[in-house]
C-alpha cells in the first residue's frame, strides 16, 4: 500500500486545480460587471489571527503575483522583511498602489481593513511574509502548522459576491449526486488501475454498492453576454469497511468534481478522484472566497488545502470552460 501515499501533495494539489473544471444549470442571473472602470485590485487572504497575505492583482485584464512567495525563495535569511509598511516595494503592492484602502470580506459581511506592519510568519514549513492588521477572528489551535482562513481582503475597486453552499442533506445535493454518479465510477475505476502493486480489495462491481456522499457543495449561477449558466463544485466520498489490516481507517475514494449546467443541455462535468485512507493524507479540500465580476468576466477565489500545503487560486468560469489564471503556493512541506 505504500505507493498510495508516495504523491508529492503540494504537486499534486496544482494538478489537480488545473486538470478540474465545471459548473451547474437553471440561473438566478447574477449582476454583470459592477464598475465601468478599469479595474486595479490586489487581493489577499485573511487569516483568523488578523495577518493578510496579499497573492495576486489585476490590472485591466492582466493578472500579476506582485507579493512575493515561497516559490520566489523568499526567507528572512535573504533580508526581505521590510521594517515597516513605508518599506514595502512600491511593486508588491500590485495594481491598486501602496495607499489604497483594504477592505475585509467576511461571511455575510465586509469591513474596512487596516494594515499594521509587516512579519514573517511559517506556513507549514516555509517563511511568509504577512501583514499584520487590525482584524482579529476567533479561536484556533496555534501549533497547526496553518491558521484557518477566515475571508478574502480587497484593495481596489473591485467588490466580491458570495458563492452559495448547499446543504449536502438537500434534495439538490441528491440530483447532483445523480449527475455525477457515472464519472464518479469511470474515475475510481482509473485511480484504482493506477497502483501497479496493489489491487483493490474490492471489484469495480462490488464498489458501485457503496454510496457515494457528498462533504461540500458550492454553486454560484451566472448570466453574460456567453449565456447563462450554474457552476457548481462538490467534494464526494465513497466509503469502505475497514480491512483486518487498516487499523480501524478503511480505504475511501475521493473526488471532486466541477459541473456546469446550462438549461436545456447535459451537465458538463469534470471530475478526478483517487483511492486512498479514511485519513485523507493525500486529498486536498476547497475553501471558497467568493467570486469576481470583472468586465463580462467571471471569477471564483478559493483556498485548497491538505495536511501538508495550501494554495490560493482564482479561476475564470465560462460557459465552456473553466481556467485558473492564479495559482499561488501559501505554504507547504516537503515529504
Amino acid at each position: 500500500m505504500s505507493g498510495m501515499r508516495a504523491r508529492h501533495p503540494h504537486l499534486s494539489s496544482v494538478l489537480a486545480l488545473l486538470t478540474l473544471a465545471g459548473a451547474l444549470a437553471s440561473a438566478t442571473p447574477a449582476a454583470l460587471p459592477q464598475s465601468a472602470a478599469k479595474p486595479r485590485a490586489t487581493f489577499g487572504v485573511l487569516r483568523r489571527d488578523g495577518l493578510l497575505v496579499p497573492f495576486a492583482s489585476i490590472d485591466g485584464d492582466d493578472w500579476s503575483v506582485p507579493w512575493p512567495t515561497p516559490q520566489h525563495g523568499y526567507g528572512p535569511v535573504e533580508g526581505l522583511l521590510p521594517i515597516s509598511l513605508q518599506d514595502v516595494p512600491k511593486k508588491w503592492w500590485g495594481a491598486a498602489g501602496a495607499d489604497a484602502s483594504w477592505t475585509a470580506w467576511l461571511t455575510g459581511e465586509k469591513r474596512p481593513l487596516k494594515l499594521l506592519k509587516p512579519v514573517t510568519i511559517p506556513v507549514f514549513c516555509v517563511p511568509r511574509l504577512a501583514v499584520v492588521t487590525d482584524y482579529s477572528g476567533g479561536p484556533f489551535k496555534r501549533d497547526d502548522p496553518t491558521v484557518p482562513k477566515d475571508g478574502l481582503a480587497i484593495a481596489g475597486n473591485l467588490a466580491l459576491d458570495p458563492i452559495d453552499q448547499i446543504s449536502v442533506h438537500s434534495g439538490d445535493a441528491r440530483r447532483i449526486v445523480d449527475v455525477i454518479t457515472d464519472d464518479f465510477n469511470e474515475q475510481e475505476a482509473e485511480a484504482a488501475r493506477r497502483f501497479t502493486q496493489w489491487k483493490h480489495p474490492y471489484p469495480s462491481e462490488e464498489r458501485q454498492k457503496f454510496p457515494i456522499e457528498l462533504e461540500a457543495y458550492y454553486r454560484a449561477s451566472e448570466k453574460t453576454t456567453r449565456g447563462a449558466w450554474t457552476t457548481s463544485y462538490v467534494e464526494a466520498v465513497r466509503k469502505f469497511p475497514p480491512g483486518p489490516k487498516d487499523k480501524g481507517c478503511g480505504l475511501i475514494t475521493f473526488a471532486q468534481a466541477w459541473i456546469r449546467e446550462q438549461a436545456g443541455k447535459p451537465p458538463d462535468i469534470d471530475l478526478g478522484a483517487r483511492v486512498t485512507f479514511c485519513d485523507r493524507a493525500d486529498a486536498a479540500f476547497m475553501q471558497p472566497f467568493g467570486r469576481l465580476h470583472v468586465e463580462n468576466e467571471v471569477y471564483w477565489i478559493y483556498q485548497t488545502s491538505s495536511w501538508t500545503d495550501e494554495l490560493y487560486t482564482i479561476s475564470r468560469m465560462r460557459p465552456k470552460d473553466i481556467k485558473p489564471v492564479v495559482v499561488v503556493s501559501g505554504g507547504y512541506c516537503n515529504r
